[in-house]
């Protein structure tokens, strides 16, 4: 009789394999869904980021034509230009070129909305989930007016730098930071609780007013 050399793994042998199997499986997955909260994350920042620049954008395009009056033949004219200057809100007019009305523009910060207004209209969100915002302003020497601005300071503004804080639209349980924000002057503008899941961005620009003289 010939007997055959039948040779194969142990049950030991099949235990350990399937540990292993496992164990790699555990790590891919767990890599995986890493990967999937970082792009999460990074694509709601990226649409945050987004919606800050169509903001300023549209702020900053605001600011430039504060004071405009083609009609001012020897400047300075003040019939139009800031009438409301404050380190969270302002309002100022301009004449538009097409009707040749005088039109005003203000600009608040309203249940985490930041809002704008023309003429008589209420105000429209311009940016969501909006924590802070504020404003300096400059004279034509560089030199910062104090807030709420007087009557006769508000003829001075030459320069405007807005800051704007805002969060994303949906907390992240796993960060948590109570860093403050501040103004590129050093002031301190908003800071988080410290119970607050939310990641912020914050965009700063500095804005000359070329129609006030």
């Amino acid at each position: 009789m010939i007997i055959k050399n039948q040779s194969g793994y142990s049950l030991v042998e099949l235990l350990v394999a399937l540990v292993i199997s496992l164990i790699v499986m555990g790590g891919i997955y767990v890599t995986s869904i890493s990967q999937e909260r970082t792009w999460q994350i990074e694509e709601r920042m990226a649409e945050l980021q987004a919606n800050l620049r169509a903001g300023m954008y549209i702020l900053e395009r605001d600011l430039r034509l504060a004071g405009y009056d083609p009609l001012c033949i020897s400047p300075p004219c003040y019939n139009v230009g800031f009438t409301n200057a404050s380190a969270t809100s302002l309002t100022f007019s301009m004449r538009k070129p097409d009707t040749n009305t005088i039109q005003t523009i203000s600009y608040n910060l309203n249940a985490h909305k930041l809002g704008r207004a023309v003429g008589g209209s209420g105000y429209q969100p311009l940016i969501l989930n909006v924590d802070a915002l504020n404003f300096i302003y400059f004279d034509k020497s560089g030199n910062r007016l104090t807030t709420p601005l007087s009557s006769s300071d508000l003829k001075k503004i030459k320069m405007v730098q807005v800051t704007v804080v805002a969060h994303s639209e949906t907390p992240d349980p796993n960060y948590n930071s109570t860093t403050p924000f501040k103004n590129l002057k050093g002031d301190t503008i908003f800071t988080p609780s410290d119970d607050d899941h939310y990641r912020r961005r914050s965009m700063t620009s500095r804005v000359l007013c070329r129609n006030i003289f």
